[in-house]
């Protein structure tokens, strides 16, 4: 029979690494351009990067809007073809690796998230990890750099799954991958928009981790974490509450979390 789960954003909520988050959103054709052009074949004028990175951006807004995403190589291709820059798969393959391997060594845990993910580990709860990433291959690699890549089940991203968060199909990956249900599952994550509000029209119940954010208007999550330090406990007792509510209980905590 189907279970629960708790699934937890990446980054700003497993672990921040803001060179990585830059080269997701912004960067990824200048710099691709950059790296292709030590090879003195490609001259990179200052014009042809600010048209990559406007090209790319825009990209990236369309997929965000339509929910359908392109990994780290599709997009790419795409935006160099728009530029009439020529470039096979193979390169363009180890390109996007070497950018994204460079990234790996700024990743840092979130403070509290590496003792809240091994004590929920520990309880016994299945956990994934669910990221609006376009290189899957980077989450795998970060998850590990911090230590939790045995605490996880699973790790969906929008590139490995085919969703950006804002479609509710990727948190039906997640919790596929899981054998978990969205109405008995949790969703935890930083983004109101894309965790909170994304999971909720999965059908999950939500804890945001507000950090320093301010509250934002509307309907609230069910539950809200100023900090990830101690958010085991609270997390298993929404997880306990969201099952009484359809009828499974959750089995007490191993680990003596209420």
């Amino acid at each position: 029979m189907s279970g629960s789960a708790i699934t937890f954003d990446f980054h700003n909520t497993l672990a921040t690494c803001d060179r990585w988050f830059d080269l997701e959103v912004h960067e990824l054709v200048p710099a691709f351009l950059r790296w292709k052009s030590q090879d003195g074949v490609l001259a990179v004028d200052p014009g042809l990067e600010i048209a990559a990175r406007i090209t790319y951006r825009a990209l990236r807004q369309e997929v965000i809007k339509h929910g359908e995403e392109m990994s780290a190589e599709e997009g790419l291709a795409h935006v160099l073809g728009e530029l009439n820059v020529m470039a096979d798969k193979e390169e363009i393959a180890e390109g996007v690796e070497i950018l994204m391997r460079d990234c790996l060594a700024d990743v840092r845990p979130v403070p509290g998230a590496v003792e809240t993910v091994r004590e929920l580990a520990a309880s016994g709860v299945p956990l994934g990890v669910v990221s609006s990433a376009v290189h899957h291959p980077f989450v795998d690699w970060a998850v590990q750099h911090i230590g939790l890549d045995a605490a996880f089940g699973s790790i969906t991203t929008s590139a490995s799954a085919g969703f950006y968060k804002s479609r509710p199909e990727i948190y039906a990956v997640a919790l596929g991958a899981l054998g978990a249900t969205a109405e008995r599952s949790v969703h935890v994550g930083d983004s109101f928009r894309f965790d909170v509000q994304g999971a909720r029209r999965a059908g999950m119940k939500t804890a945001w981790y507000q950090g320093q954010q301010p509250v934002t208007p509307g309907e609230p999550a069910d539950l809200i974490l100023p900090s990830l330090h101690g958010a085991a406990g609270p997390l298993l007792s929404l997880l306990d509450a969201t099952n009484e509510t359809v009828g499974l209980a959750h089995p007490p905590s191993s680990a003596g979390v209420g």
